[in-house]
């Protein structure tokens, strides 16, 4: 008889998705470029857009 004990197998534990973390990433990203253009279009045609609706 042998006194080999067999190893026992430990299954690794699913990998986690980033996929959550990669969507809100791009959320951001695309929320702060909106912001830019709408900042660069409001420095450009601010005074024309004021004057129009007359405020």
């Amino acid at each position: 008889m042998s006194n080999f004990e067999p190893t026992p197998i430990v299954e690794a534990a699913p990998k986690k998705s980033n996929t959550t973390l990669i969507i809100a990433i791009v959320a951001v990203v695309l929320v702060c470029c909106c912001c830019v253009c709408l900042a660069g279009i409001g420095w450009t045609y601010g005074d024309t857009i004021i004057y129009e609706l007359g405020l």
